[in-house]
């Protein structure tokens, strides 16, 4: 049973079952996989605690992850890339198998033989160093957006948070054609509100655009119909931070 430890936000988790409905391929209601999803929009704000040192968003999401696994989930995966700073914490905290989006992020990247790539994501995300620092033990480089565009982008999350989508898509797609022009092979969507934002562009250049939010989906999709336990064992252990 998959666990989604959700709610980083409301429609970014929504926006995830849906992929995982949709790429199942599957006949009947009873062929799909059961999912337990715990959506708590309450869990503190990541950003606020990685950059400024707000409330500490651990303890709620350790809450979140004990819940599914006492509900019966046996995998459980995270549809929030900021909060992905605490995955080895909280994998820590159990035996139940986590799939990280940050490592099929970048196992798709790997596989389309991507050198230079762009990164749309939070502030936090960037700060962290997420992607960058695996991006780069892999030998490649990750671009950034420039300081005001970043910032832009920032607004544009939000805006798609507060559910102005035509105004958030519109920020969105200006970043994306300037990560694009400063010679990006391709975008990686590391903001689960990013590809709700970006939907147009996906559809039409899917090329172009690395959604986390749809890699991570498929990963539940293989993990559930092949039970491929090891499937992404040892494809990073090489990379590791």
């Amino acid at each position: 049973m998959l666990g989604i430890l959700g709610g980083m936000g409301p429609l970014a988790t929504v926006d995830f079952m849906q992929k995982v409905v949709a790429l199942s391929q599957v006949a009947t209601d009873q062929n799909h996989m059961p999912i337990l999803v715990h959506n708590v929009p309450q869990i503190p704000d990541r950003s606020a605690c990685i950059l400024h040192g707000g409330e500490d968003p651990f303890p709620a999401l350790l809450k979140g992850l004990k819940r599914l696994e006492h509900a019966g989930a046996t995998c459980i995966v995270i549809p929030c890339n900021t909060a992905h700073y605490w995955f080895d914490a909280l994998q820590g905290e159990t035996s139940v198998k986590m799939i990280s989006i940050i490592d099929v992020v970048c196992r798709e990247i790997l596989q389309r033989g991507i050198i230079q790539t762009g990164l749309m994501a939070t502030n936090a995300t960037v700060a962290a160093g997420l992607y960058k620092k695996r991006i780069r033990s892999m030998g490649g480089r990750c671009i950034n957006p420039e300081e005001l565009t970043q910032q832009q982008l920032m607004t544009s999350i939000y805006d798609v948070k507060a559910g102005r989508l035509n105004q958030g898509s519109q920020g969105m797609e200006e970043v994306f054609n300037h990560l694009v022009g400063a010679g990006a092979e391709a975008v990686i969507l590391g903001c689960t509100e990013i590809p709700i934002g970006l939907a147009k562009i996906a559809r039409e250049n899917p090329e172009l655009c690395i959604d986390a939010t749809e890699l991570l989906a498929k990963a539940c999709v293989d993990w559930y119909y092949t039970d491929h336990d090891n499937h992404f064992q040892g494809d990073f252990e090489q990379y590791a931070a």
